[in-house]
């Protein structure tokens, strides 16, 4: 009886009219909201009433698509995703696709505000079918007949499939080419086209691209988004909605920057600004504005009465931008001190990785990098070189790190001093490409011209106030990528010097691919699996992949630095334009650092390989009242009087006295006796 009961009210579901309520109603009406530790109960509108256009108009047959951009906390999510989808449901069923980011955080919207929707939300969970089969991780199906999928950007999610419906979930984080097929809102378009003005896709997603490298972009209105791409590129095709307040002092509405420049501290407090009269409005008149405020597309305006004119920009597409200090959970001292705290950083490292977060998920607006389209110039670098005696270690240099790049015929070394606070000195560049008796160096080949070049770098670098004494460098950086068999040499290389019991002052660095991922990652390849891979790695050489475009964003800044300090780099008077040359080779562009023609780069590239090395060996965080062993040159300089200079031949090796491991765990070398034993 019960299954004949379920059968008759399964069919009793599709033959049920929809529901002539709008998506706020659905939602208020029927969706309930679970946060442990937080806010459970009905969905209101009441602290986001901004929400209410964006989601009303995703019952407007005149727009094909709704896309909102804004930062986190405006309560985008569960408005428009979950908010919709109850709508849909509950009032006008059809196929539904939401797609996240990645696979994981599919599943875990599933598992968690998914299972949470439908456990809490009565309506809803007589709706889901009662088969255990029809409710997966990825697939939910309903008494009507309705499917929901939930995926990622793969062409295996966005294609060969008919939907009415198509929710595509922060969008500045997806491919812009999704497996060759286009990027993800063309291909949702295809989706949803044999349902014509009855299809519907939602795009959301706070910024997430690089603000364009011209300097000369400047927005015609408030409502034109920046040049990115992504989210931006859908907000500009659509009829650029702002959100506008009302001024409680003079009156008339004006919508805030994606800004710092829209707040102002006055007397301890951090105010709003109005654009029109410049009046500071405190934080208490932030709720009262939202729920006064009114959205406007570009062409329209708004007197103090509330009257619209003008003509909105027409689209098939309704757009909106909400600026984050709009953002009903978005503190505005906590918009500030977040801000204060990412620029301080960015001037002392030159890492700007906290400053894009704050102004993309906080302020809601894309990020221009520093360095992004500044042609730097040699001739002013070339300005700054200071008298410094050609491979001499000045006295507030605390230890060395040498880079070394691997090229077609020789390597390329950096020798770099570093100071207290990353300042910087440059000490020797010289490139290496003869072996005793000009024998020609060929790293692709011989394992032993690693060897040589070991020898050669880790020499002592004297002293300037007592040449007697010097230096030998902290750590190596070598580059572990180029031609074929460079990447097999390298890993037998670091082979070598692990049995020789300096494996930890040698390290293989490889630049990475993903734009973000931390500035240095420990790998450990493996390439046992692959029989097209000839490297012979099988996961016990470290390999630190480096974010290049997070290193040579902070290392620009550096050379931006005109006074010495914490992050400047000093060059002695005895490098030639070249090298200046090498150093501003890369232009900085929205997708990254980019060479034109075949200009050398190598300057560049070798201070991000020791950047690299010097946040592993944790510089980052030494208390320099307090330093450790290996950065303190009291305890580690050595006596040269008897040690080989860089361009004589290393001494025969020595069997007697053999290499001491000091309670640091660096090494120290007796004079005359070579770096790195034969085995």
């Amino acid at each position: 009886m019960s299954a004949a009961f379920d059968v008759v009210r399964a069919a009793a579901e599709v033959l049920r009219p929809p529901m002539r309520i709008d998506v706020v109603d659905a939602a208020q009406q029927f969706m309930r909201i679970h946060r442990p530790g937080g806010y459970s109960g009905p969905w209101s509108l009441e602290q986001t009433p901004y929400m209410a256009g964006p989601m009303n108009r995703l019952t407007d047959r005149s727009v094909e698509a709704v896309v909102f951009v804004g930062p986190a906390r405006t309560g985008k999510s569960a408005a428009l995703v979950l908010g919709w989808l109850t709508y849909m449901v509950m009032c006008d069923p059809g196929d539904a696709a939401i797609i996240h980011m990645t696979a994981d955080t599919a599943r875990d919207f599933s598992r968690d505000d998914l299972d949470r929707l439908h456990r809490h939300s009565p309506e809803l969970q007589q709706r889901l079918s009662p088969y255990f089969r029809d409710d997966n991780v990825f697939d939910k199906r309903y008494r009507h007949g309705m499917i929901l999928k939930i995926g990622w950007p793969a062409i295996s999610q966005l294609s060969g499939k008919t939907l009415r419906y198509v929710a595509l979930t922060d969008y500045d984080r997806y491919p812009d080419n999704i497996d060759g097929e286009g990027d993800g809102f063309t291909l949702a378009r295809k989706r949803t086209q044999t349902y014509m003005t009855g299809g519907r896709i939602l795009v959301e997603s706070s910024p997430g691209r690089l603000l364009a490298a011209s300097e000369s972009w400047t927005p015609s209105s408030p409502h034109e988004g920046p040049p990115v791409g992504g989210v931006f590129a859908l907000y500009n095709q659509g009829d650029r909605q702002r959100y506008y307040w009302p001024c409680p002092h003079c009156g008339e509405y004006f919508t805030p920057a994606a800004s710092i420049d829209a707040l102002t501290r006055v007397d301890e407090m951090i105010c709003v600004i109005c654009t029109g009269c410049g009046a500071a409005i405190a934080r208490e008149r932030k709720a009262m504005m939202n729920r006064r405020g009114v959205w406007l597309a570009e062409g329209q305006r708004i007197a103090a009465d509330g009257t619209v004119s003008g003509e909105a920009r027409r689209s098939s597409i309704a757009s909106y931008w909400l600026s984050g200090p709009q953002a009903a959970y978005q503190n505005w001292e906590s918009l500030w001190t977040k801000h204060q705290a990412a620029s301080e950083v960015a001037d002392k490292t030159g890492n700007e990785d906290a400053l894009q977060a704050v102004t993309t998920g906080d302020f809601g607006m894309a990020y221009r990098p520093r360095a992004a389209g500044r042609s730097r110039n040699p001739q002013a670098l070339a300005s700054r070189v200071e008298v410094l005696e050609k491979r001499h270690v000045p006295p507030e240099v605390r230890y060395l790190i040498v880079a070394v790049d691997v090229q077609r015929t020789h390597f390329v070394v950096q020798v770099i001093g570093y100071g207290a606070a990353n300042e910087r000195w440059l000490i020797d560049r010289y490139n290496l490409r003869w072996k005793a008796g000009q024998e020609a160096i060929d790293p692709a080949r011989n394992v032993e011209d690693w060897r040589f070049m070991l020898e050669k770098v880790m020499r002592p670098y004297p002293l300037l106030d007592d040449p007697a004494y010097g230096l030998i460098p902290t750590a190596v950086a070598v580059d572990s990528g180029g031609r074929a068999g460079v990447t097999e040499r390298a890993y037998s290389f670091w082979r070598m010097c692990r049995n020789a019991g300096v494996g930890r002052k040698v390290f293989l660095v490889k630049g990475g691919s993903r734009s973000d991922a931390p500035r240095v990652r420990q790998s450990f390849p493996d390439s046992s699996a692959r029989r097209d891979r000839k490297a012979n790695a099988r996961g016990e050489i470290p390999v630190y992949l480096l974010n290049t475009l997070i290193l040579k964003d902070a290392l620009a800044a550096d050379l931006d630095r005109d006074a010495p300090g914490p992050g400047y780099i000093h060059f002695p008077e005895w490098l030639e334009s070249w090298f200046f040359e090498e150093l501003t080779a890369e232009v900085r562009t929205a997708s990254g650092w980019e060479r034109p023609g075949h200009a050398h780069n190598e300057a560049f590239d070798l201070f991000c390989y020791a950047a690299a090395v010097n946040i592993q060996l944790g510089a980052e965080r030494v208390d320099w009242t307090r330093p450790p062993v290996w950065a303190c040159p009291e305890t580690t300089r050595v006596a040269i009087a008897d040690a080989p200079s860089a361009t004589e031949k290393p001494a025969a090796p020595v069997k007697k006295s053999p290499v001491q491991r000091q309670g640091s765990g660096f090494i120290r070398r007796q004079p005359g006796e070579p770096w790195l034993r034969g085995r």
